[in-house]
């Protein structure tokens, strides 16, 4: 049998039903890219040993697809030099990870919801001995998630 016009546009009109069909049943985590978002955060003052204080909240941005997971995280802080130096940890509403530098990255968290708000988490050791409060500043944290 030849092949019309018609034939071919039928064949077009129904093959492209079933890709809509298809696409419309397929869950929004199939088609999500990776990709990773930013977030920065005030700084904070320590002025208690054994207090911890958390950062205000590092919100992924609201686009973000459901069901983006972690893959990495990378962060960074400035603290002051010197012998007092503070404890701190980068948290997920799962779970925290501690940070025994300034910057670095880790996956610690990989697999965990990327679309949740993330803090950090200082505190001055309990023998910590000062006068003045402890400023940290340029709290960062880049999530690359897929």
């Amino acid at each position: 049998m030849k092949p019309t016009a018609m034939n071919l546009v039928g064949q077009i009109v129904v093959g492209g039903l079933a890709l809509m069909a298809l696409l419309a049943t397929a869950s929004p985590q199939a088609f999500a890219a990776p990709g990773s978002w930013v977030g920065d955060a005030d700084s904070v003052r320590l002025f208690t040993p054994g207090r911890a204080v958390e950062s205000t909240l590092l919100t992924p941005p609201p686009e973000l697809a459901d069901g983006a997971h972690i893959r990495t995280l990378r962060w960074r802080f400035t603290a002051p030099s010197g012998p007092l130096r503070p404890e701190a940890w980068l948290c997920h509403p799962r779970r925290c990870i501690m940070l025994s530098t300034p910057s670095g990255q880790s996956q610690a968290l990989a697999g965990l919801s990327a679309d949740a708000p993330l803090t950090f988490r200082f505190r001055l050791p309990a023998s910590a001995r000062s006068t003045q409060p402890l400023r940290i500043e340029g709290l960062q944290v880049i999530v690359d998630y897929d």
